[in-house]
């Protein structure tokens, strides 16, 4: 088993049409050792995928696609992965299981819809880890970004695997930076709605401050990634299977 863990550059993947793919693999664990490379990837949504990055994707051996976006999001920007030939491609939606009577009043604190996802998506999640498990080969799962849905469901992959709350955080913030071209695009998209820069910039932050509080909920609230997930009916043997999948023990 490797023990010594790569390089952030090492862990991205070179796609020319993603901005934020990277392997879950190569992260410190708790018991020693690193997270297993190659199982789950992490990712923006695949728009535009190039015959390369197609190749790239088989060669690492993708089989499974979880998409976490609404359905309104999927009809509008399809993912080019959806419906390929030898991927299981699955929906679990996110936001949409936050009720309505509880979606945040400030709708551009993103940190208050991490805890809103955390406290009304338990079931999503639990399918979504369910169907990681279960993968026969890689497994790449996202959301538009790879920032929000994304990084809660790889916090609670990566805490269940034995990976310090210190190395969850500093993964989540190397999104950051990664899509810099999409959060231009998106602002000056909001600025043409009359939407102010500074106020929608809120949602497009992927630093340590906006993941901590999720981080302080799960465990406060619930005990952890694996009482949560066990709280909304995930199986034993899934949780058994996540970690050896990403430890090898």
């Amino acid at each position: 088993m490797t023990t010594q863990a790569p390089s952030h550059l090492d862990r991205f993947l070179p796609l020319a049409g993603t901005l934020n793919t990277r392997d879950l693999g190569g992260l410190p664990l708790a018991q020693g050792g690193v997270t297993r490379p190659g199982v789950f990837f992490r990712s923006d949504v695949p728009l535009d995928l190039n015959d390369g990055d197609i190749a790239e994707l088989e060669r690492r051996g993708l089989t499974t696609v979880v998409d976490l976006r609404q359905p309104f999001e999927l009809e509008r920007d399809p993912s080019c992965l959806a419906g390929r030939d030898g991927l299981a491609c699955h929906n679990v939606e996110v936001w949409g299981r936050i009720e309505e009577g509880s979606a945040p009043k400030d709708e551009y604190d993103i940190t208050a819809f991490y805890l809103a996802a955390l406290d009304h998506a338990g079931p999503a999640f639990v399918r979504a880890v369910t169907i990681l498990a279960e993968s026969q080969g890689a497994a790449l799962f996202h959301c538009t970004a790879g920032k929000d849905r994304t990084g809660l469901l790889a916090l609670l992959l990566l805490e269940v695997a034995g990976v310090p709350t210190e190395q969850i955080v500093e993964d989540f913030a190397l999104t950051h930076d990664r899509i810099d071209p999409l959060r231009e695009r998106l602002l000056a998209d909001a600025e043409r709605r009359g939407v102010a820069r500074e106020q929608f910039s809120r949602l497009l932050g992927a630093t340590p401050d906006l993941i901590e509080p999720a981080i302080e909920h799960l465990h406060g609230t619930y005990g952890g990634a694996e009482a949560y997930l066990q709280r909304h009916g995930v199986a034993e043997a899934t949780l058994a299977r996540i970690r050896t999948k990403l430890t090898g023990r």
